[in-house]
């Protein structure tokens, strides 16, 4: 399996890249279902199924453009998006993810002013290979 470059792992809205994204991050989350009894002796037993599976991901960068500031400028409106969280040459995981956090930073002198997001996935999210 070839490599991929950090750059290609990307966080899209739609078919819009996140502008200024410096930094992209995806968790693919797998609860287990505890089901340890008195009988196992002290050690942990887990149903060998997955209890809730998710995906969360997080994207942080300079500050350009309204994308993120778009998806979160109404409070009444609707809070999951349709996302796209792209692995390079391997393939992406798309669906619909619930902005949880958006963060902005100004600092004096000559930094520029930087965003952080985090998302979760809502509902079903689905891989296609590349």
């Amino acid at each position: 399996m070839a490599a991929f470059a950090g750059r290609d792992l990307r966080i899209k809205v739609g078919s819009t890249v996140i502008a200024g994204a410096r930094s992209d991050g995806l968790t693919v989350n797998q609860g287990a279902i505890d089901i340890t009894d008195k009988d196992d002796a002290g050690v942990r037993t887990l149903l060998d199924e997955v209890g809730t599976w998710s995906v969360s991901g997080t994207v942080s960068g300079v500050l350009v453009g309204t994308t993120l500031i778009d998806l979160v400028d109404d409070p009444s409106a609707a809070p999951l998006e349709a996302l796209t969280i792209e692995l390079g040459s391997l393939g992406s995981w798309a669906g619909n993810f619930f902005i949880t956090s958006l963060e902005f930073t100004g600092e004096d002198g000559e930094n520029p002013a930087t965003f952080s997001c985090n998302i979760e996935s809502s509902g079903a999210v689905a891989w296609t290979a590349a």
